[in-house]
């Protein structure tokens, strides 16, 4: 089964129909068992032709992801979908977002893969789509650069009228393809896409377990 999603997935990049005999083909498997397990995983009753959305794709990746095909799902899978199905869940959970927000302050140029907002949450999200499994030590640079760019980010948004004046919960957050060793690392969180809508779903600022900066009056410096 895994087969036939890998190779589906390498087969429909950039909105390729789906083509059954070749995939079938190059998984060594019939038409008919291709047709069997894209039906089932993907919902379409006639999958071969069908052009595959950045969800579905995502979907299919997660499944093969826990078929225990990690690096071969990390290869055809590209960080744009990744970042698109990061994305939608926060959409879907009711979250306001922008994606690739890019901004300047007397510092320095930052970026941020993802903002989301809803009501006073403000969620920095920085995606790792990495081809190996996720230890804590990987993380300490991202970790450290979402907890930097949160008082620029809030004063940007701010001045964008993205956010108001009132109190701010910003929250770090590092989003990646596996499961993590831990979901805390040095005040930030560390999420699997497969965790995040029920940690969404889940989410308040008043968790006591969660590492939320709150952020009242920040000190006004110019942004470019």
């Amino acid at each position: 089964m895994a087969s036939i999603i890998i190779e589906t997935l390498k087969q429909t990049i950039n909105r390729t129909p789906v083509n059954l005999l070749a995939i079938s083909q190059t998984a060594r498997t019939t038409s008919d068992i291709a047709n069997e397990v894209l039906t089932n995983l993907t919902g379409l009753q006639n999958p071969s032709g069908a052009i595959l959305g950045p969800s579905c794709r995502f979907k299919l990746a997660l499944d093969a992801v826990r078929l225990g095909a990690f690096l071969r799902v990390a290869r055809v899978l590209t960080w744009q979908e990744f970042e698109e199905f990061s994305e939608e869940c926060l959409r879907r959970a009711g979250f306001e977002t922008q994606r690739g927000q890019t901004f300047s302050d007397s510092t320095r140029r930052w970026q941020i893969d993802i903002t989301a907002v809803k009501n006073h949450i403000l969620l920095a999200v920085d995606c790792k789509h990495w081809k190996s499994p996720n230890y804590a030590s990987k993380f300490n640079k991202a970790v450290e650069h979402q907890k930097e760019s949160l008082a620029p980010l809030i004063r940007y948004m701010r001045q964008t009228k993205d956010l108001d004046d009132q109190e701010v919960y910003a929250l770090p957050v590092i989003l990646t393809l596996y499961e993590p060793r831990g979901s805390l690392l040095n005040g930030a969180v560390i999420v699997s896409v497969t965790q995040l809508p029920e940690f969404l779903e889940l989410l308040t600022p008043y968790d006591s377990e969660l590492p939320f900066i709150t952020v009242r009056n920040i000190v006004e410096s110019p942004i470019c």
